[in-house]
């Protein structure tokens, strides 16, 4: 037996910051860069990354629960497999014998390993999560994989928006609300997985949108790769914490706002309006950076956007910026060969990444 699935990478294109924040919108798009994620039955329980060639950690069962054996590098891979066979047990399957589980990833650089901050650690267990359920012949609905990633990460005590899992989960271009993290670390103490599972989630909302033609995604990367955790560290100012409250609450209202009207606009087909709203996105995570002593738009994330500006294109910083990728909006194919050029002749790179495909 023998399964192979694969989940897309994603990027921002608004809401960032804001987004996790119970309830608080963002854009993301998954993009055509995948991880690959096969599982296979064998004599021999492993998991094996080709980042890591030499590398097989072997895993066995003590009852239903998956245990490794040695120094464990993937506890994304195993939570995610655990989580899923859980699942599996409260439909009534038996998750027996063994199988082999191996990654690919296609999100960074094939020749140097670099980061493009696609967000791979959304991608693996959302991969990992399908994989599992394929193995086991279920079928992998987007919300089902999104929930039952977003616990796998929960239970490791990852933050941030969960927003990559909806991407990576769900495809195409998505209109994403943030869950109330706080309601769902209660309800996990409190519900049975099976229950949690069928529940809407507070705040939870993942709408599949698409943007107007003739608009297109163009991405630059600028050739540092971005820490979110370091960056969200550095919300050091000089102001106090009274003054960081007011602009933080000030920057979510403002950043619903503009998200919102971004949504509208690509559900109506408003070419003008989805451009307004990337500017104006653009604005408030340079004024919010500003207040709150953040580098969010580094010199050359500024320069990407100046030069696709230069040409009538918008632009702007993507995800955790500090480095990573900017996203531009294009509306023809010469604006775009103008911008790629330009952004070359300034030492960043264009990614060949479209929109992937909706699951």
């Amino acid at each position: 037996m023998q399964v192979q699935v694969q989940a897309p990478g994603k990027l921002f294109l608004a809401g960032e910051y804001a987004v996790v924040e119970a309830g608080q919108p963002a854009v993301i798009a998954a993009v055509d860069q995948y991880l690959t994620v096969t599982v296979q039955t064998s004599d021999q329980a492993s998991i094996h990354s080709i980042q890591q060639a030499d590398l097989y950690l072997p895993w066995s069962r003590q009852g239903a629960t998956i245990v490794t054996h040695g120094e464990n590098p993937y506890p994304l891979i195993t939570t995610a497999m655990q989580v899923t066979e859980d699942y599996l047990q409260t439909k009534g399957l038996t998750c027996q014998g063994a199988y082999a589980l191996d990654i690919q990833s296609d999100l960074d650089d094939q020749v140097s390993g670099t980061k493009y901050g696609l967000g791979s650690s959304g991608a693996v267990t959302v991969a990992t999560v399908k994989a599992v359920l394929a193995y086991y012949q279920q079928s992998a609905e987007p919300l089902l994989v999104y929930k039952l990633a977003a616990l796998a990460q929960t239970q490791l005590g990852m933050t941030g928006s969960f927003g990559d899992l909806a991407a990576s989960s769900f495809g195409g271009l998505v209109a994403y609300h943030s869950l109330d993290r706080a309601w769902l670390l209660q309800a996990m103490a409190e519900q049975s997985l099976e229950d949690l599972l069928v529940s809407d989630w507070l705040g939870l909302k993942i709408e599949s949108i698409q943007l107007p033609a003739p608009l297109q995604l163009l991405v630059g990367w600028t050739g540092s790769a971005a820490s979110t955790d370091s960056l969200v560290q550095q919300l050091e100012s000089q102001k106090s914490q009274e003054q960081k409250d007011r602009i933080h609450s000030q920057f979510l209202a403002d950043s619903k706002a503009c998200v919102e009207q971004f949504i509208l606009a690509c559900q109506t087909g408003q070419v003008a309006a989805v451009k307004q709203a990337v500017a104006e996105n653009r604005r408030l995570l340079q004024d919010f950076s500003a207040d709150m002593g953040l580098v969010i738009e580094t010199p050359i994330l500024s320069q990407l956007a100046n030069l696709a500006q230069t040409y009538g294109a918008v632009a702007k910083s993507s995800g955790a910026g500090g480095g990573d990728c900017g996203i531009c909006l294009v509306d023809g194919r010469k604006q775009k060969e103008m911008i790629e050029t330009a952004w070359r002749q300034a030492g960043i790179l264009p990614l060949q990444l479209n929109i992937a495909m909706r699951e």
